[in-house]
């Protein structure tokens, strides 16, 4: 069967070979000295998973800016539309996601800003003078947001069910442990990532407000 290499179906493929991708760089990063370079590759793996999910909307403005996306020329058209993602998940019983939130969050720490170089510099002065602070509570946390990232990459990809999506037939009988790693995440990570779910960067430093 012959495939439109730039439909819309092809681009979600494209944004989602490019989520996978950063997510085996991010498991390279799980160690506790990793910190700034965490940050970075995080909030290119939620740009990426982001756009994914605007793109498999069932939606002519959807289709408008991914033939935008493909001729490069428009800056905005590879911006997820969080309002309209995060307006989906609320509806499909997953709260409030505050993708837009926490995007901009960890943009203040991607960016050289005076927060993320105050980070830099309390790793750089554990590196040297061999002090590693409560590295069990960081990777523990680290690791669920790891699982947590693979699981909210498996709903942006493979689910066809959602009427507002357009399908990309993934055949899930083909892959039989993907929904049920998916779950297991969700109630071993979830309650981690609860405990400590605030954003600990001042409300001024990112967009905190929609």
């Amino acid at each position: 069967m012959d495939v439109d290499p730039k439909s819309q179906e092809s681009a979600c493929f494209l944004v989602a070979f490019r989520s996978l991708s950063l997510l085996s760089g991010m498991r390279c990063l799980l160690t506790p000295a990793t910190g700034d370079s965490w940050d970075v590759l995080v909030r290119s793996f939620m740009e990426a998973k982001d756009l994914l999910f605007t793109f498999r909307f069932d939606d002519q403005s959807i289709r408008n800016s991914i033939r935008s996306w493909f001729e490069g020329k428009n800056e905005g058209s590879w911006r997820p539309r969080h309002k309209k993602c995060e307006d989906l998940a609320k509806k499909l019983g997953a709260g409030e996601t505050e993708l837009a939130k926490r995007w901009s969050a960890f943009s203040a720490l991607s960016h050289p800003t005076f927060y993320a170089c105050q980070n830099s510099t309390y790793l750089i002065v554990n590196w040297v003078t061999a002090r590693h602070g409560d590295t069990n509570h960081i990777m523990k946390r680290r690791t669920a947001d790891y699982l947590t990232s693979i699981g909210s990459f498996i709903v942006t990809t493979t689910f066809d069910n959602i009427p507002q999506f357009v399908p990309l037939g993934c055949d899930m009988q083909r892959m039989p442990r993907v929904e049920p790693f998916r779950l297991a995440v969700a109630e071993t990570a979830g309650p981690i990532l609860a405990k400590d779910n605030k954003i600990s960067l001042p409300p001024e430093s990112y967009r905190s407000k929609p």
